[in-house]
């Protein structure tokens, strides 16, 4: 197993750590939530770069890299749904297109066929990331000025930009996983 690799398979680990401050109380895990999730965001980007740059790339990381991203960003969506900051629907349509091209990456694997992660996928991780690490910095002031009530003065500024990306963030995902479908019928993907 190479370095790229094994930056996936940890990034499954830091997706539950992660959770586990995600759903705490208190500043302390908070902030945690937010370091062990930049860490993990972090792994991502690591793992495609080495494999890149020392031409390292691997069925299996082509294959678990995505999912490890999609456990990571899935987790961190159903908590904060289930926490109500996002509405539940938004999140399953997001579910909904990450398991099902998941689930065509396995079977094309069965056939002896890896399809790697293309542009839209990418970009579309990207903004997940960035949406989840918005509303992570938002929790955090939110806590920490609870006493002030800084954030409480403007929750429906902090709140409408979170709906807001979520909103984009859901309607590039369905964009990728059209993108994913029309491509998948291309010679490059057979």
């Amino acid at each position: 197993m190479n370095i790229p690799n094994i930056l996936t398979v940890s990034r499954f680990f830091l997706t539950v750590v992660f959770a586990s401050f995600a759903q705490g109380s208190g500043t302390g895990a908070a902030v945690l939530a937010v370091l062990v999730f930049t860490c993990a965001a972090l792994t991502d980007w690591a793992d495609g770069y080495l494999a890149r740059k020392y031409d390292i790339s691997t069925a299996f990381g082509k294959l678990m890299d995505p999912i490890a991203d999609k456990a990571l960003v899935l987790s961190a969506f159903f908590i904060f749904a289930y926490a109500g900051l996002w509405s539940l629907w938004l999140v399953y349509m997001i579910a909904a297109r990450e398991i099902l091209v998941t689930a065509s990456r396995i079977q094309a694997m069965t056939r002896g066929q890896v399809i790697p992660a293309e542009k839209a996928g990418k970009i579309k991780t990207i903004f997940q990331m960035g949406t989840i690490s918005a509303a992570l910095v938002c929790r955090v002031l939110v806590i920490w000025s609870a006493t002030a009530g800084f954030m409480k003065n403007y929750e429906i500024l902090w709140r409408a930009g979170l709906d807001l990306l979520m909103i984009i963030a859901t309607i590039l995902t369905i964009w990728s996983g059209a993108v994913y479908w029309r491509n998948l019928d291309k010679p490059d993907h057979q």
